[in-house]
């Protein structure tokens, strides 16, 4: 069971443990699958058990590693304002993302780390740019007039 798996650890039994962890699972768009078993869960279903699972905690410091991986734009669209609303109350929240869009749409800040070891931190407005992008990834990432284009979801 899922509501199973986001106690196992910790051997909370409460009510109050159970009512945090429904309302995780609900934030989550999960809570119709707590009665099934983790093993029966698709990949997206269970990376935002896993969120659910974290939330339930309530860490103040959130590390994720792809957070979104597996998971469709409206469930990517709405961990990435989770992460932002951790944030935003006072959370470190730092994640690993591949996709440059969600980067951009959400990220305040972003460390670029390249192949030869060397990295680069700061504002994702002076990071997510053509001259940094093109030699992490060692490919033009400019659309024709000089400036990186990105299909970044819009709120």
């Amino acid at each position: 069971m899922v509501v199973t798996l986001i106690f196992r650890p910790w051997q909370m039994e409460g009510a109050d443990d159970y009512a945090r962890a429904e309302a995780a699972l609900e934030r989550l768009d999960v809570a119709h699958l707590s009665e099934r078993l983790v093993s029966t869960l698709s990949g997206g279903e269970r990376q935002r058990v896993a969120i659910a699972t974290l939330l339930t905690q309530a860490p103040d410091v959130w590390l994720a590693d792809e957070p979104t991986n597996h998971l469709d734009l409206h469930h990517q669209s709405a961990v990435m304002a989770l992460m932002a609303e951790q944030a935003a109350e006072g959370h470190a929240v730092m994640m690993c993302l591949h996709d440059l869009n969600l980067a951009a749409r959400w990220c305040d800040h972003v460390l670029l780390m390249y192949p030869n070891g060397e990295a680069c931190w700061g504002p994702r407005e002076t990071m997510l740019v053509p001259s940094a992008l093109e030699s992490l990834y060692r490919q033009k990432t400019s659309g024709g007039g000089g400036e990186w284009r990105a299909g970044v979801c819009a709120d």
